[in-house]
């Protein structure tokens, strides 16, 4: 036989096998899977952080226990019972705390996070804690889920992104993203309204904005994202004056909207629609000159909620609750900082200016309120607006992150202590 025939004789070696690319549907779980893991991760260090805190002072975090304080309560008895408004007068133990034609009641908090609470204690007969501790865990992770996602949506840079989530882990006050209070549920509620602000749902975002309302007294300085949003397309012709008025109507008005929803729930359940303002009365809340309040934080000493405190960690108090005022007060400034300096370089996203415009108002808000108000509390607000900082370089973040920590620790045990209200 030839050497031409029996070269197309002989067997043709098997060619090497082609990996085939993986199907889309499981290429996308991988990629969600994998976006989970720095949120995950957050939210594992934030549970770390305030457990070894408690462990400092021989408390625990992890329990029910540990995550419940003195406001705890009365959004437990609203979920329970629904709402109350009464003279102090009226009660023999409470009569003596107040002046005359004081109020009291639970009237004086928000109704969304009482609502979910008694939504999952209503079927399946968990406490009133245990259910709101589930509310909280599970608007906390989903805080971190919505803060990532946004963050890489951005095109953020890996090493800024990662020194923003730091921040939102170490949050100087994030101890109360971790217990039975509202903070968590609000700031995930506000991380989703970014987040529809980003995509253009605009109602989605405004209706995300009416359940932050009606969580938390601050949380309608929400509209100040909204309304930061619309002027930043207005000025870059994105939006017609038109049209600029009828996404106001939805980011800013639909806010004010569940604001004034918390307002009908108490006109129909205590018969006073300004039964919230009523009961703050008596704690010397209202209107006052934001300077004044802040000069009062800073130089007197701290309100110490329990009659018999640790006498060792009263100087804790006072150093740490002006240190998280402050470090709140240069998040603030750096955050309008960040934006002023992305609106210079022409990275400006549509909402980053309402965050600037927010973190002022979450800042200033309180004051207002009074120096009585809890204002570290009310801090733990700020966190969506983090995300503007990442305009900003990461040499500088990290250490700005460092020293939240630095604070953080001994906030979760004056927390811990019962020193924190």
């Amino acid at each position: 036989m030839s050497s031409a025939a029996s070269a197309v004789l002989a067997p043709t070696p098997a060619a090497a096998p082609v990996a085939e690319p993986a199907p889309p549907v499981r290429r996308r779980r991988r990629e969600r899977s994998r976006a989970l893991v720095a949120p995950l991760l957050a939210y594992l260090v934030s549970h770390a952080v305030y457990t070894v805190a408690a462990a400092l002072v021989s408390e625990s975090h992890l329990t029910v226990d540990g995550r419940v304080r003195a406001d705890s309560g009365l959004y437990a008895l609203v979920a329970s019972r629904g709402y109350e408004l009464f003279l102090c007068d009226s009660d023999p133990e409470l009569g003596p705390m107040f002046a005359p034609g004081a109020w009291c009641g639970t009237a004086g908090w928000f109704p969304l996070y009482p609502a979910l609470i008694r939504t999952l204690t209503w079927p399946t007969g968990l406490g009133e804690y245990e259910a709101g501790l589930i509310v909280t865990e599970l608007s906390l992770l989903a805080a971190f889920v919505l803060l990532w996602r946004l963050l890489r949506g951005t095109g953020t840079a890996r090493p800024v992104a990662w020194a923003v989530l730091a921040l939102a882990t170490l949050l100087p006050s994030g101890v109360y993203l971790t217990a039975v209070f509202p903070m968590a549920l609000a700031v995930a509620l506000l991380l989703a309204c970014v987040s529809a602000l980003r995509a253009g749902r605009w109602w989605w975002a405004g209706l995300c904005g009416a359940l932050v309302a009606a969580a938390y007294p601050m949380g309608v300085a929400v509209a100040a994202i909204g309304f930061g949003t619309v002027v930043t397309l207005l000025s870059r012709g994105e939006l017609r004056p038109a049209a600029a008025a009828r996404v106001a109507l939805a980011v800013c008005g639909l806010p004010v909207a569940g604001l004034l929803a918390v307002f009908a729930v108490h006109r129909v359940t205590v018969g006073h629609w300004n039964a919230y303002m009523m009961i703050q009365e008596h704690y010397g809340n209202g209107v006052h000159n934001p300077l004044t309040s802040l000069y009062q934080l800073a130089t007197e000493p701290a309100v110490i909620p329990v009659a018999e405190p640790r006498q060792d960690l009263l100087w804790e108090l006072d150093v740490h609750t002006d240190a998280e005022l402050w470090w709140s007060l240069a998040l603030v400034l750096l955050a309008v900082t960040a934006a002023v300096i992305a609106s210079g370089r022409g990275t400006l996203r549509r909402y980053d200016a309402g965050l600037a415009l927010y973190a002022v108002a979450i800042f200033v808000g309180p004051l207002i309120a009074g120096p009585a108000v809890s204002q570290y509390r009310s801090h733990t607000l700020l966190l969506p607006a983090l995300l503007v900082l990442r305009h900003l370089p990461a040499r500088l973040l990290w250490p700005y992150a460092v020293a939240a920590g630095v604070i953080a620790v001994p906030m979760g045990m004056l927390f811990s202590t019962w020193l924190l209200f």
